[in-house]
């Protein structure tokens, strides 16, 4: 049984924050949950539900009295022991039982298995049918929504993993409410009778699917105080306000992003070479060491060679690389690079003992854009932002975990917001001045040329787009949309004309090994290879995992 609560969700928000944040936000907290679980050695073992009855009785102050009563249907193999997930309010579940008229039932526990609390009990090992009755009270378990109470039942846990049939919901409500009929409002549709003085709703579903779900839900008008469930408005409300702060993130974005000029170029400004093109744009520093690497090929100081032996032939350890410079034409900084590339056979290895170099450099390349007066630094406001955004998140959390409010829901909301807002303008850590930014832009606009003209001669000339494409390749990396996929098209149609390029020795040295009509898109090999190990390995990417609370054995029944 999975009855996932505002608590629950407001514990497990701790672990995972904007997701689970929205899962408490939300009108599903639950309080009652059935749902299987496949049995131990699926393949040899399998069963279903069936006759699924629950009752809850609804006392005047608010507890609940559950009684349920759920047949095991063995169909395949024999069974030892059964179990129910219940997730609650901390330490609300009391009195539990469990009896059969077709089994001894032994060894009933409780407590919590690297999940949600769960009921378990054995029985002598069985593969006929067993129905077991199961029993708790629930303490504190009746919600508030809008100025009723809300009864709500998760009879079936998210995607149900075995069949359930004939499934049968009562929920009885106490005399001593004094509630009339037409004052209940029950989801899905159900009936309403009177017994012993007291309202009952009931539900009936002949069959839950595998990876189907079932709830129901009764409300009222308030009769005793419960744990805050917020309404559909109430959550549109909250939205709004966490979208209302990321959106005046964004503008402040906006509005600090610095100057932006009109300014076209058809080729790089002469007072940029490559490493302070990066810095300048803001781009990684593995897209300089590549950018450089493919620059020196191009010039002959650097030949790549495609090692077909090479247990992964495929990627940039699969490109050798030698260096036979020319000193008198090297910068001072390509001087020390090419020192640092000596001794590495490989584009993988000479990426791998150059990253710090490349860190290094590109950090003086920043300072540098910042004493020549073309880029400012607004770390501090940045910084400041940062914190706001992480005392707001933070503030949220306590709201919502120290207590049921609407009030507090909209603080939790809100604090999404401004620390969404937050993090998106202290994004913006570095802008242009105005002459950084006539470069940058002159910059922008030579390389949308660029990529517009190979885009064009792949279809007219495929060799001259290839040609095109390699000599300027060490620039064209700065691009945001020059990525492994579009240089792999202009690969393709190389490939299709069987035309050869006339491409720098650095480059040709690739072919000498390959015959046939795609030898001469072996070409860019190197160039495919070494953006996706040198993208993939520099790139600040992050891992992020999605969870949700009462995962699990949430909400299951299960036989084993």
């Amino acid at each position: 049984m999975h009855l996932p609560s505002l608590r629950t969700a407001r514990v497990a928000a701790f672990g995972s924050l904007l997701m689970a944040l929205l899962t408490a936000a939300l009108p599903v907290a639950a309080l009652l949950t059935a749902g299987p679980v496949a049995a131990q050695d699926r393949g040899e073992k399998t069963y279903v539900l069936s006759n699924f009855d629950v009752t809850v009785e609804v006392q005047p102050d608010g507890r609940y009295a559950v009684d349920e009563s759920i047949t095991y249907d063995f169909r395949r193999g024999t069974f030892s022991r059964a179990y129910r997930s219940v997730v609650q309010e901390e330490g609300v579940l009391r009195r539990v039982r469990v009896t059969s008229p077709d089994a001894a039932v032994d060894s009933v526990r409780s407590g919590d298995e690297d999940g949600p609390p769960q009921v378990r009990w054995s029985f002598p090992e069985r593969a006929a049918p067993a129905r077991f009755e199961v029993g708790y009270v629930l303490e504190r378990a009746i919600y508030e929504r809008g100025g009723r109470n809300v009864v709500r039942l998760e009879v079936m846990a998210d995607e149900a993993v075995v069949p359930t049939t004939d499934v049968d919901v009562r929920v009885a409500l106490p005399a001593a409410f004094g509630l009339r009929k037409d004052q209940l409002r029950l989801e899905p549709a159900g009936t309403v009778g009177r017994e012993a003085g007291r309202l009952v709703a009931t539900f009936r579903r002949d069959r839950v699917a595998e990876g189907d779900d079932y709830a129901v839900e009764v409300s009222f008008p308030k009769r005793v105080d419960g744990a805050f469930l917020p309404t559909g408005a109430q959550v549109v409300f909250g939205l709004v306000l966490m979208l209302l702060g990321g959106a005046a993130g964004g503008v402040a974005a906006w509005r600090w992003r610095g100057p932006r000029p009109d300014v076209t170029a058809r080729r790089p400004p002469s007072d940029l070479d490559l490493p302070t093109a990066v810095a300048l744009l803001q781009n990684s520093h593995g897209q300089a060491f590549l950018a450089v690497v493919l620059d020196l090929t191009r010039r002959g100081h650097v030949t790549l060679r495609h090692d077909p032996d090479a247990p992964t032939s495929g990627s940039a350890e699969g490109v050798r690389l030698e260096v036979d410079p020319d000193p008198a034409s090297l910068s001072e900084l390509e001087q020390r690079f090419v020192d640092e590339l000596r001794g590495h056979k490989t584009l993988h290895d000479a990426w791998a003992h150059t990253s710090s170099f490349w860190g290094d450099e590109m950090g003086e390349r920043r300072d540098a854009l910042y004493d020549r007066g073309w880029m400012r630094s607004h770390a501090g406001r940045s910084n400041l932002l940062f914190g706001v955004a992480l005392a707001a998140v933070l503030g949220g959390l306590v709201a919502i975990a120290t207590g049921d409010s609407a009030v507090r829901f909209y603080l939790l909301f809100g604090g999404i917001g401004i620390s969404l807002g937050s993090v998106i303008a202290g994004t913006r850590r570095h802008t242009w001045t105005l002459a950084g930014a006539r470069r940058a832009v002159a910059l922008r606009s030579y390389l949308d040329h660029e990529k517009a003209e190979v885009e064009r001669l792949r279809e007219a000339d495929p060799a001259r787009a290839a040609e095109r494409l390699v000599d300027a390749l060490p620039w064209l990396l700065l691009h945001p949309q020059v990525s492994t996929s579009w240089i792999e098209e202009t690969k393709s149609a190389l490939d299709a004309a069987d035309a050869t390029p006339d491409l720098p020795d650095g480059f040709v040295s690739l072919m000498a090994d390959r015959e046939g009509p795609g030898a001469p898109a072996a070409a860019l090999l190197p160039v495919v290879a070494a953006m996706g190990t040198i993208e993939s390995s520099s790139a600040a990417a992050g891992a992020a995992g999605a969870g949700a609370a009462g995962a699990g054995g949430a909400g299951a029944a299960g036989a084993a």
